[in-house]
């Protein structure tokens, strides 16, 4: 256990973010933007074309393993490979020092998850099924790339000027590649954990079915007297939201494909007046 607190205690130390007004190569830090499984993000400025950029440092407890650099090599090939104006581009990747960068594009804005938790902003099921289709069809995108995200979550979605933005594309796979970046497999994770990281369409399609919950459940107020009960005994959805979420959560028959959910949603908003079951 002693050995296990040195090495966290270590790897804390190692990993201290640089602070705001750092220089990095031609990049002025802005603000630690977050720290994700292998790097760290920032917000900087960029003193050659003035522009306000996102760096992504391989961590230097991870530098020289597989879920350092090669990593970030991956995310490079991934963001190099798409052109689409709701999702970050890659711009170019450097070393300083010891240290490895990414550089992409800023997209600003609130995450889903700040808009929702700290914003507290309601969602009624209509204006959830149109956010929806906007994000299944960045998600389709991938798809027809052969892309697989992997991690579509709110906090992975960034709200600008009434759109969303797909960002953090560090688990994303192309279809055919190993899940891991190590020598692993999923059977080490339970169930759920091992569907979500699936290098397969279904993995993005039950991601999207908690991504449905979480703006459905922004207007949810649990009773103070009331157990925890499931969503299905919570929410007061539509039929055909209801089982949209269901076929998602691979509850019922799953769907084969995105653009199979998105024709079903389609469906759902060009009729009028819906109301809830």
């Amino acid at each position: 256990m002693w050995n296990k607190i040195v090495t966290w205690w270590n790897n804390t130390v190692r990993d201290r973010a640089y602070l705001p007004g750092r220089q990095i190569d031609r990049y002025r830090i802005s603000k630690v933007l977050g720290m994700g499984s292998y790097g760290i993000a920032y917000l900087a400025l960029d003193l050659i074309s003035h522009t306000q950029v996102v760096l992504k440092q391989v961590k230097p407890s991870l530098r020289h393993s597989p879920k350092g650099e090669d990593m970030q090599a991956y995310e490079q090939k991934v963001l190099a490979a798409l052109s689409h104006p709701q999702i970050p581009r890659w711009l170019r990747s450097f070393t300083y020092r010891q240290d490895s960068f990414l550089v992409m594009t800023f997209i600003e804005g609130p995450t889903l998850e700040e808009a929702l938790f700290e914003q507290m902003i309601t969602i009624d099921e209509r204006s959830a099924a149109r956010l929806m289709k906007k994000i299944g069809e960045i998600v389709a995108h991938l798809h027809e790339h052969r892309l697989i995200h992997r991690d579509v979550r709110i906090p992975n979605v960034i709200w600008h000027h009434d759109e969303p933005y797909l960002i953090d594309f560090g688990l994303a796979r192309f279809l055919g590649d190993s899940p891991t970046y190590a020598a692993e497999t999923l059977s080490a994770y339970d169930s759920e954990k091992q569907l979500k990281r699936e290098v397969a369409p279904s993995s993005d399609l039950f991601a999207l079915g908690h991504f449905f919950l979480f703006l459905l459940y922004s207007g949810f107020t649990p009773s103070e007297d009331e157990p925890e009960r499931s969503w299905e005994q919570e929410l007061s959805l539509s039929p055909a939201v209801h089982g949209m979420i269901r076929r998602l959560l691979q509850l019922d028959a799953p769907y084969p494909s995105v653009e199979a959910f998105l024709v079903d949603l389609e469906e759902f908003l060009d009729k009028p007046n819906h109301s809830s079951a």
